[in-house]
């Protein structure tokens, strides 16, 4: 698997634990993941079901640290809905990599949204497969660090 200069405990963590999922043959399943294993982190994570035709990313679960940075909760919309998001967006782009080429994608993607004073932010968009080789859910690892904290 790929290694990634990674910079945040909680998305350091996230990594390490799908790829103790996954194996050389298959990508983890949404059914391997279990919430209770995820405590450390799960205040990080977004988990994206994947709709194939035409390509669209629906928000099934949104992590607290993550929904205080956000001007809406976007649970259960699409991300084709949402204007800063839709095709041919950053993260757009971002996600289909991780379903076209069924890896791990490391892309530091710039902060946009109502907080003042983000620092950096640092996401990691993890490929789940219900048959180990088709990607039909991202599992999404978000950190946010603010002039306070940094």
């Amino acid at each position: 698997m790929l290694e990634f200069q990674i910079k945040t405990q909680p998305i350091r963590k996230l990594y390490d634990y799908w790829l103790s999922k996954a194996s050389l043959e298959k990508l983890p399943a949404r059914h391997d993941i279990d919430p209770a294993e995820m405590a450390d982190f799960l205040p990080h994570l977004v988990l994206l079901d994947v709709q194939k035709d035409p390509l669209d990313f629906r928000y099934r679960l949104i992590g607290t640290h993550i929904a205080a940075y956000l001007k809406n909760d976007h649970t259960n919309q699409w991300m084709s809905t949402l204007d800063h998001q839709k095709p041919p967006s950053r993260i757009w782009n971002n996600c289909k990599q991780a379903v076209e080429t069924a890896q791990p994608i490391y892309p530091h993607t710039p902060y946009v949204g109502p907080k003042q004073g983000i620092v950096d932010m640092e996401d990691l968009i993890l490929p789940l497969a219900r048959d180990g080789i088709n990607v039909d859910m991202l599992l999404v690892g978000v950190t946010y660090t603010s002039k306070s904290s940094a």
